[in-house]
C-alpha cells in the first residue's frame, strides 16, 4: 500500500507538472509558431523541482522539525529583502538571482505549514484556549503584512486557508472557526452593501449572540465584539487604501459587465475561452484565445482556460480528477499517520493545494474574483511549481514515516 500510494501521488504530480508545461508552450508560443523561453524555464524549474521533491521525501521528520524555526525566519528576512527590490508591474515580489526569479512568499507558505504544525502539535493545553489563537494568527499574521506590502493581496489570501485548515483539523469546529474570521466576513459584508451600517449592526450583533450561547468564556465574547467594531470602523478606510486594481477585481466579481472592455474583460474572456472548447476542444494548439492572446495571463492565472479551450470537457475534467485524487490521497495520509505533527503537517498541504484548485477554477469559471492564485503544477512560474513539488515532497515524507509517533 505504502509503494501504491506514494507512486500515485508522484505520478500525478508529474502529470500534471507536464500537462502545465505542454499549455504553457501552446499559451505563449510567438506568431511563427515556435515557442517562447517560457515553457523551457518551466521545464528546467521542473526538473530541479523533481529533485528538491525527492529530498524532501527523505528527511528525517526530526530533522523537518528541528528546521521550522530557522526556516520561518529565514523566511521571514526574505520577504523583508524582497520589499527592497526592483518593482514589477508596481510590486516587489521576486529576488532576482540573474535569469531567475525567486518569490519568497511561496516559500513562506510552507514555513507557516511547519511552524504551525510543530507548535499546535507541542500544545499541552487546550486548542480552544484565546492564548493558542493569539499565537496561531501571529504566526500567520506575520508573513501576510509582510505579502500585502509588496503588495500581493492573492497569495496574503492562501495564509487564510492555511490558518483554517490546520485549526479545524486540529480540532477547532467550524462554528468557532467562522467566529474568528467573522470579522473579515464583516468588512466583505460592508464592501458589498456599500458600507450600509443598519445592515452591519445587525450582523455583529448576530455574531456577538452566538458567541455569548456558543462560546465561553465571555470575555471571549468580549474581545471578539471589541475586535468587530474596530474592524467595522477601519473597513472603509481599508477598502479606500486599496490599490485600484485590487477594488476592481471585487467590483468586476459581483458584476463582470460593469466594465467589459477593462477590469470585466479577463472574466468575460475567460468564459468564453472554456466555452468554446466543446466536449472535445479546438485542439492543440487551436485555440483563439490563445493563439490570437485575447485572454491576459493566460499561461498563469488562468491556464485552466487554455485547458477547456483546447483540450474542452474531457481534458479539463481529467485535470480535475487528477487534481482531486491529489487532494484525496494527501487528506487519507492526514488521516493514517500516527504522530500529531505529522498529521497537521499534512493537513497544511492538502489546505493549500485545495485553496489553489478551487480559487483558481472559480476565478476561470466567473463564479469567484480574480485574485491572482495560480493552479498547482499547471501555472507558469518557477518558484510555485517548487513550492507545489515541496508540498508533495512533504506528503511523501509524512507517508513514509507515518508509523512514526
Amino acid at each position: 500500500m505504502e509503494t501504491h500510494l506514494s507512486r500515485t501521488l508522484v505520478i500525478i504530480s508529474i502529470l500534471l507538472s507536464v500537462i502545465g508545461i505542454i499549455v504553457i508552450y501552446s499559451a505563449t508560443r510567438d506568431e511563427t509558431g515556435l515557442g517562447t523561453s517560457r515553457y523551457m524555464l518551466q521545464s528546467m524549474w521542473f526538473v530541479a523541482g523533481i529533485g528538491v521533491m525527492y529530498i524532501t521525501s527523505v528527511l528525517p521528520i526530526r530533522f523537518l522539525q528541528a528546521m521550522t524555526i530557522p526556516v520561518f525566519v529565514v523566511v521571514m528576512i526574505l520577504l523583508v529583502v524582497v520589499l527592497a527590490s526592483e518593482t514589477v508591474k508596481g510590486s516587489s515580489r521576486w529576488i532576482r538571482l540573474g535569469f531567475i526569479g525567486i518569490q519568497p512568499s511561496e516559500l513562506a507558505k510552507i514555513a507557516v505549514i511547519m511552524a504551525l504544525a510543530q507548535y499546535l502539535s507541542q500544545l499541552r493545553t487546550n486548542i480552544h484556549r484565546p492564548s493558542v489563537m493569539a499565537t496561531c494568527g501571529v504566526i500567520v499574521a506575520l508573513p501576510v503584512f509582510l505579502i500585502l506590502s509588496q503588495p500581493d493581496l492573492g497569495t496574503s489570501i492562501v495564509f487564510g486557508a492555511i490558518f483554517c485548515g490546520v485549526l479545524l483539523w486540529a480540532g477547532l469546529s467550524v462554528l468557532q472557526l467562522l467566529l474568528m474570521v467573522s470579522p473579515l466576513i464583516g468588512v466583505v459584508i460592508g464592501v458589498v452593501s456599500g458600507f450600509d451600517w443598519v445592515i452591519w449592526s445587525v450582523f455583529i450583533l448576530i455574531v456577538a449572540g452566538i458567541m455569548y450561547l456558543k462560546w465561553p468564556p465571555r470575555f471571549v465574547t468580549v474581545f471578539l465584539t471589541v475586535t468587530h467594531l474596530a474592524v467595522g470602523l477601519g473597513a472603509e478606510p481599508l477598502w479606500d487604501s486599496l490599490h485600484d486594481y485590487q477594488q476592481q477585481r471585487v467590483e468586476t466579481f459581483l458584476n463582470p459587465q460593469v466594465d467589459p472592455k477593462g477590469a470585466g474583460y479577463q472574466i468575460i474572456q475567460s468564459k468564453i475561452a472554456i466555452g468554446s472548447g466543446g466536449l472535445l476542444g479546438r485542439g492543440f494548439l487551436q485555440g483563439s484565445q490563445t493563439s490570437l492572446a485575447f485572454l491576459p495571463e493566460q499561461h498563469t492565472d488562468f491556464i485552466f482556460s487554455v485547458i477547456a479551450e483546447e483540450f474542452g470537457f474531457i481534458g479539463s475534467m481529467a485535470v480535475l480528477i487528477l487534481c482531486y485524487l491529489f487532494i484525496l490521497i494527501g487528506i487519507y495520509i492526514a488521516m493514517n499517520v500516527k504522530s500529531r505533527y505529522q498529521s497537521l503537517l499534512a493537513a497544511g498541504c492538502v489546505s493549500v493545494f485545495t485553496f489553489h484548485v478551487i480559487m483558481n477554477v472559480g476565478m476561470a469559471v466567473g463564479v469567484l474574483p480574480i485574485a491572482g492564485i495560480p493552479l498547482p503544477f499547471l501555472s507558469y512560474g518557477g518558484s510555485f511549481l517548487m513550492t507545489s513539488l515541496i508540498l508533495c515532497g512533504l506528503l511523501l515524507n509524512v507517508w513514509r514515516h507515518r508509523f512514526d509517533y
